[in-house]
């Protein structure tokens, strides 16, 4: 929608050189974040696979390794959410769409699960009961940020 909307304008304002690149400014501030979010998720992610039933969590990794952890063995469980994506929040960035989960074992092993895996993350979060759980609001929701 943001697109259209800088096309309208643009054409509106005969694609004046200064319109250009103010928008363009504008345009690469929201975009690059964005892709940054998004190749950090599909790295931390890809050939990964997590499955829930019953009373246990099953993790397969990228190269293949299978772990299950019943929901006693898990610590607590972190999720980093931006405001806006809650019952009536407006998001205002591309960025507010990306949040994740860090799901911490009584081992301190950390198991990742990000939005690409699941757009609705929070169901699946609290399909783990009996596990705290405990919700970080952040607007950029980087992985390297805890």
């Amino acid at each position: 929608m943001g697109m259209i909307f800088m096309f309208v304008t643009l054409y509106f304002l005969r694609f004046n050189i200064n319109a250009l690149i103010i928008f363009g400014i504008w345009f690469t501030v929201l975009t690059l974040p964005v892709i940054y979010l998004h190749i950090e998720y599909y790295i931390a992610n890809r050939k990964q696979e997590i499955a829930i039933k019953d009373d246990e969590l099953t993790v397969i990794t990228q190269n293949g390794n299978t772990y299950k952890f019943k929901f006693t063995e898990l610590s607590k469980v972190i999720l980093y959410k931006s405001a806006s994506l809650d019952k009536g929040g407006i998001q205002f960035t591309p960025i507010e769409s990306y949040h994740y989960a860090r799901i911490i074992t009584k081992s301190e092993k950390q198991i990742i699960v990000t939005c690409l895996m699941t757009p609705k993350l929070e169901e699946v979060v609290n399909e783990l009961k009996g596990v705290q759980k405990i919700r970080k609001k952040r607007l950029f929701c980087t992985l390297l940020w805890k």
